[in-house]
């Protein structure tokens, strides 16, 4: 992997992770930058990333191949904006990261297959990548929404039970004056 993909693979894991333990100034905006472009680099680079940056890797590389990696790419992309939507509890986010892990399954399989009938290295740096964003990915769908909102506000209980009470009922405009009181007690508390 490049040095860069592991510096902003990690940033973000670590930032997720603060920022589930404790509240830090800025964290939503760090661990988007860090998910976004690393995001952006498996979408425009996935080809030169995944090939290991050889010189002349185009043209020992099959046009097979060559689809495979841009799809991965895509793929891995999609996974990625899931996962910093679901994370950060955007519209769609368990929708996004869904697809985006149907849509690795296939990868993951073709993987594996060429790997044992091969032993290559490509197959291998694929496969770890895959999975490493598969199983963090596979991690938050299964995570409920309320549980992260518990992790990260657990210091304001109330907010919490608020929260929960609209999502219950969403349509419901006095528990929505409710959780928005209870949001500006917390703002103003921080």
């Amino acid at each position: 992997m490049i040095k860069i993909e592991k510096v902003l693979g990690f940033t973000a894991i670590f930032s997720m992770v603060l920022r589930l333990v404790t509240s830090y100034p800025y964290s939503a905006l760090l661990t988007t930058l860090c998910i976004f472009i690393l995001s952006l680099i498996y979408f425009f680079f996935s080809f030169k990333l995944l090939n290991n940056n050889k010189k002349g890797s185009t043209e020992k590389t099959s046009s097979l191949r060559q689809t495979g990696i841009i799809l991965t790419g895509i793929t891995l992309s999609l996974v990625l904006i899931g996962i910093l939507f679901k994370f950060l509890q955007w519209p769609y986010g368990s929708f996004n990261l869904m697809i985006g892990l149907l849509c690795l399954i296939p990868i993951i399989v073709i993987s594996i297959f060429k790997f044992y009938k091969s032993k290559a290295e490509f197959y291998k740096n694929v496969l770890f990548r895959v999975l490493i964003i598969g199983i963090i990915g596979a991690l938050l769908l299964f995570t409920k929404r309320e549980t992260l909102m518990e992790l990260k506000y657990r210091d304001f209980p109330d907010y919490v039970e608020a929260e929960k009470k609209l999502m219950e009922d969403p349509m419901n405009k006095a528990l929505e004056i409710r959780a928005n009181e209870e949001r500006e007690k917390m703002r103003l508390s921080q």
